[in-house]
């Protein structure tokens, strides 16, 4: 009887400690990154914009807390129409970004385009308002 009692104090315990944001839960994260890419008419000398989907390949991160400067936990690649989806998540906060390209006299380089996301129930799928990364012509 006295390891039955010992038994049931330890799955009590166990069972009642606080999970934190991260694999092993029942929800999803979703979203797709769309590049907003600016060009010259050559008929009209004006500037205009095009919207269209990346490419296989373009690498969303993700981090379980809503702390932007820690390293991230995992990545996703986007698939031919620029989507991607983070799986099996247990509620909690998490940061979503992606990386934007851009030139600036001649040089090139990235910056970290953040959204967040908090997960209030399990089994459920949250759908991140899109990435729209803007290119800077040179």
């Amino acid at each position: 009887m006295k390891n039955l009692f010992i038994l049931l104090i330890i799955c009590t315990a166990l069972l009642a400690c606080e999970k934190n944001p991260g694999e092993g839960g029942t929800s999803v994260i979703t979203g797709q990154v769309y590049e907003f890419d600016l060009y010259q008419n050559p008929n009209t000398g004006e500037w205009d914009t095009i919207f269209y989907k990346l490419d296989i390949g373009k690498d969303v991160f993700i981090i379980y807390s809503n702390d932007d400067e820690l390293i991230y936990d995992d990545k996703f690649e986007t698939d031919y129409n620029g989507r991607y989806r983070f799986e099996y998540l247990r509620k909690g906060e998490y940061t979503v970004y992606t990386y934007a390209d851009s030139v600036n006299n001649n040089v090139e380089y990235e910056y970290p385009v953040f959204k967040k996301v908090n997960i209030t129930s399990n089994n459920s799928t949250f759908n991140i308002e899109d990435f729209v990364i803007e290119k800077n012509p040179e």
